[in-house]
Parts: C-alpha cells; sequence; structure tokens
C-alpha cells in the first residue's frame, strides 16, 4: 500500500499568529540601523555647529563683508570679543547690501544693452563701466571696513590674524 505523506506546511504558517516571516535577511536591518545612526550622527554636528557658533556657518561672517580676515581667527576668539568685533562689520552691512542691489541692477542694465536692437556699443560701454565703478566703491567700503576693523584689535590680536592670514595663504598658493 502507498503511504501519503501530508505536504509540509508553508513557510507563511510556521511563524505564531499566522504572519509570513521577514523576507530580508538580517545584515539588511543591521544596514538600516547603521545608516540612522550615520543620519543622527551628521544631523547632531549640525545642529551642534549650529547652536555652538551662533547661527548658520554664512551667518557668522559673510565673506563679503571683510575678505582680509579668516574665519578661523574668529573661531579662535571668546565669544563676547568676537560679538564686540562682528559688531564693527555689521555696522558696514546696509552699505554692503546697497552696493550688492546696484550690482544686481547694473548687471540687468548691461544685460539690456546686450540685448538691445540695434546693438549700441556705447550703451554696453556704460553698463560695464557703472558695473566697474561699483565694485571699486564696494572696495573702499571693504577698505574702510577692514581699517575700522584692525584699528580695534589688541597687539596680541593682531599678531594672530598676521599668523592666520599667513596659514590661509599658505593654503591658498600657487600649486
Amino acid at each position: 500500500m502507498t503511504e501519503t505523506h501530508a505536504a509540509p506546511p508553508p513557510p507563511e504558517a510556521t511563524q505564531a499568529g499566522g504572519t509570513p516571516p521577514s523576507r530580508r535577511p538580517r545584515w539588511w536591518m543591521a544596514l538600516l540601523i547603521g545608516s540612522l545612526m550615520l543620519n543622527l550622527l551628521f544631523g547632531g554636528a549640525a545642529l551642534a555647529r549650529f547652536f555652538i557658533f551662533h547661527g548658520p556657518p554664512g551667518g557668522m561672517f559673510a565673506m563679503s563683508h571683510l575678505q582680509l580676515v579668516p574665519r578661523p581667527f574668529f573661531m579662535d576668539l571668546e565669544h563676547q570679543r568676537r560679538e564686540e568685533l562682528l559688531g564693527v562689520l555689521h555696522d558696514f552691512r546696509d552699505r554692503f547690501r546697497s552696493g550688492q542691489e546696484n550690482s544686481r541692477k547694473l548687471a540687468q542694465t548691461l544685460a539690456d544693452a546686450l540685448a538691445a536692437t540695434p546693438y549700441d556699443e556705447a550703451q554696453v560701454r556704460s553698463a560695464v563701466d557703472g558695473f566697474a565703478k561699483n565694485g571699486s566703491a564696494m572696495l573702499d567700503v571693504a577698505s574702510q571696513a577692514a581699517m575700522d576693523f584692525i584699528a580695534r584689535l589688541t597687539p596680541e590680536e593682531r599678531g594672530h590674524l598676521a599668523q592666520r592670514i599667513r596659514e590661509r595663504a599658505a593654503e591658498n598658493g600657487p600649486e
């Protein structure tokens, strides 16, 4: 007589509660946990930077304000002194913004002159000259900001600033 064997139960039925077992390998869960940990680490680092330096990276010192002072110089100062010196630069903020707005308007004037029909070289030249004069005026404001800033430094701070400028120059030197 032939014996009939019952077919083995389907894999879905082997888990308690009748739910099918996960088809993902265990390494997949470890990968997801590792990814979550890295995301939390980088997110925490970004938040720490924001709270430690009291604002987003560009908010404390924009390069357009004073390109002569490397950012690390500010990071080396105590918080109160840093805020005091940054106040000098913030006094020039409106003048910088005005110059930047004027640059945008002058760029638009140049674009209009380039697109004009018939082409008028004198109009283009005038727009380019206006842009150059505005750039020169912005450099004058930056120079005044630099001098006001430097005038408020102690002798030790001036020496430290000189060191940081040399370091940045060496980093950005010829390749």
